[in-house]
């Protein structure tokens, strides 16, 4: 669990429970990501990374609210965002972030849905806002702030400085997601494969989660492997090189 005072496990006890889990409960459902999942399991994957970055984390983390200081708004005396919500913002991009670039209206769309992420999310620490007690201008400026440090535009130094770590984080998170995906598939118990986590799956909270699957391509790709004619090696090497399409993870 999230136990502070615990620092992970060893590789000994990670075979232990495994073991345990064999014995006593072969059949239980390995799952990583679900229809109530906050952040399915390869924006986790990404978000991950982070901890074997602390450095370079932090240091972006100062760059990224010195350059977007100007941009947020006044509501009643108090800076929207906070500090905590601005660092949840900016630890989602970096999970959320498309592995291709996005043209005009998958960059609007996208703003929208880190707008609704951001909205629901604050509402739910019920600390500025809340569903009871919404505070619409302080809601508007939090979906103000997503909006202009997400303004594709040259001027924007900050999208400039953050493509780049989001580049990089995006590169480890795939092997993190593969690395999850592979002991899911082999570890005791029922892999469970929540629709459209076959490929890579960067939602967030519903109704983010419950955007329509395109299953047709699936099948499609899952068939041209299946039907396999060249060497494995060349099929393992194509999937790697052209990992930001998901098939990879199929």
């Amino acid at each position: 669990g999230g136990e502070p005072q615990r620092f992970g496990s060893s590789v000994a006890a990670f075979h232990r429970h495994n073991q345990e889990r064999l014995r006593d409960w072969p059949g239980a459902m390995l799952a990583t990501s679900t229809h109530d999942t906050k952040r399915s399991e390869d924006v986790r994957a990404r978000i991950n990374v982070l901890s074997e970055m602390p450095d370079e984390w932090r240091k972006a983390l100062t760059r990224w609210s010195r350059l977007n200081r100007r941009k947020k708004i006044d509501v009643d005396g108090e800076a929207a965002p906070d500090r905590n919500e601005e660092y949840l913002l900016y630890q989602t991009l970096l999970g959320v972030w498309p592995f291709e670039p996005m043209d005009a209206t998958t960059h609007a769309t996208f703003i929208e849905r880190v707008q609704g992420y951001m909205i629901k999310a604050i509402r739910e620490a019920k600390i500025n806002t809340s569903w009871l007690n919404p505070n619409n201008q302080y809601d508007e400026a939090v979906r103000a702030f997503v909006a202009a440090i997400l303004e594709d535009s040259p001027n924007n130094r900050f999208l400039a400085d953050f493509r780049a770590l989001a580049g990089r984080v995006a590169h480890f998170g795939a092997w993190n997601s593969l690395s999850q995906t592979l002991l899911k598939l082999a570890a005791p118990g029922v892999p469970d494969i929540y629709q459209g986590t076959e490929l890579w799956d960067l939602s967030l909270v519903d109704p983010d989660n419950r955007r329509p699957v395109n299953f047709d391509l699936r099948a499609w790709w899952l068939g041209e492997m299946a039907d396999l004619q060249g060497s494995r090696v060349e099929l393992a090497r194509a999937l790697v090189e052209n990992k930001a399409d998901g098939r990879i993870k199929l």
